[in-house]
């Protein structure tokens, strides 16, 4: 299922009016927060919770408390606006209440919402993720996204709470611009790999590049239950966060790593809140630097391509081989590299950078309308690294 049929039904049920019921008055209410201490750190912790007492406000006025998961989802998607927002839709009255207990650092907050706000902000989301599902889908910013979780004992869990977040991201990212996909078994596949390793990132890449050939970057991220414990009356929870967005042509990549701990009185509550956090704090720097890495995918809409072309049939190295190599520069490629393949010496395999294109398709009427003497030759799906493309010369 792709994520804009999902946003389609969070969409029909905030247009229908069933999920935020807004009031026009501000509502002033005491509002705890609470954070780990963690090394000392007092100043940290002290910031950290008066964080979780604002956006618990916030997620109280934007009702993220609701049945639906699509619809959490969304209020996640409203609290991060406002949080990077702040100022206008949460005033603090007085001086807060600050205590220590057991490593724990609370504070309480006297808070004041305004729900008027708040609802312009709703709107201005919504109205964001209809512009995405309209927008058009040809669109050059396809990105497939995989996360999941792993429990305390290490064992890979997909779960209500999972879903959640993954579609979290997809929203977030779509109103960033891209356009989402979470195909069932690309996403399980690449939820498996361990990006830490090369390989692994190269084999995923393969994989989505051969079932979803439009995807320009693969969005990874992986939550890991490190650490609950039970601490007084509460229960900290720490999340091992470990996000990376990878480009299928270049390659490049960007990463989030981070621990979180999040406290609260019930303890399936302080991992949500900690893979909440992590989530939102890893989105809200991937998606800052994702446009950075979509540049080496493409360039003002036109497709940049670093890729490789196999030639197979290649006997006369002097005369075809030249007539290759003169014959993709024309087509508008730039090479890199040449080299025969030292298990079959009649191929010639060139690395070239193709900037000038609007689809793949077009560069390679482009290199046949430069060499009419090839024809497309069989694809290696396993093959892994860079992207290429695949000719042999007519016989």
């Amino acid at each position: 299922m792709t994520r804009k049929r999902i946003m389609a039904g969070v969409l029909a049920m905030l247009l229908s009016g069933g999920f935020f019921c807004q009031s026009p008055a501000a509502e002033a209410a005491i509002v705890r927060g609470s954070a780990a201490i963690v090394n000392g750190d007092i100043a940290k912790a002290r910031r950290e919770a008066k964080e979780d007492a604002m956006r618990t406000c916030i997620e109280q006025e934007v009702g993220t408390h609701v049945k639906s998961s699509t619809e959490t989802s969304m209020g996640m998607l409203v609290s991060d606006r406002i949080m990077a927002e702040a100022d206008g839709y949460v005033m603090a009255k007085g001086q807060p209440r600050e205590w220590q207990e057991g490593g724990l650092f609370f504070v309480e907050l006297d808070l004041v919402a305004s729900a008027q706000k708040i609802g312009v902000a709703v709107e201005d989301v919504k109205s964001q993720l209809q512009n995405a599902l309209n927008a058009d889908t040809t669109g050059r910013s396809h990105v497939v996204v995989a996360v999941s979780g792993r429990n305390a004992e290490g064992h890979l869990e997909n779960n209500n709470m999972t879903n959640i977040i993954s579609t979290y991201v997809a929203q977030a990212l779509s109103t960033q611009g891209f356009t989402t996909h979470d195909t069932d078994a690309v996403a399980a596949y690449i939820a498996r790999q361990d990006f830490d390793d090369p390989i692994a990132r190269a084999n995923a890449r393969k994989e989505v590049r051969n079932e979803m050939p439009d995807v320009n970057a693969i969005l990874r991220g992986s939550l890991s239950t490190v650490k609950v414990e039970h601490v007084g009356g509460n229960w900290a929870a720490t999340v091992s966060a470990a996000f990376q967005l990878v480009g299928i042509v270049s390659s490049e990549t960007n990463s989030f790593s981070e621990y979180f701990t999040a406290v609260d009185t019930d303890r399936e509550m302080a991992i949500k809140k900690a893979q909440e956090r992590a989530t939102q704090k890893a989105i809200a720097h991937i998606g800052s630097r994702a446009a950075e890495t979509m540049q080496g995918e493409t360039k003002g809409g036109v497709l940049h391509l670093k890729i490789a072309v196999h030639i197979s049939g290649v006997v006369d190295r002097t005369g075809q081989g030249k007539a290759i190599l003169a014959g993709l520069q024309n087509s508008g490629c730039r090479v890199i590299r040449s080299m025969y393949d030292k298990k079959d010496p009649t191929t010639l395999k060139v690395f070239v950078d193709a900037s000038s294109v609007g689809s793949l398709q077009e560069l390679i009427d482009k290199i046949q309308g430069q060499l009419p003497m090839l024809e497309e030759g069989d694809n290696d799906t396993d093959a892994a690294g860079a992207q290429k493309l695949y000719f042999r010369l007519r016989r």
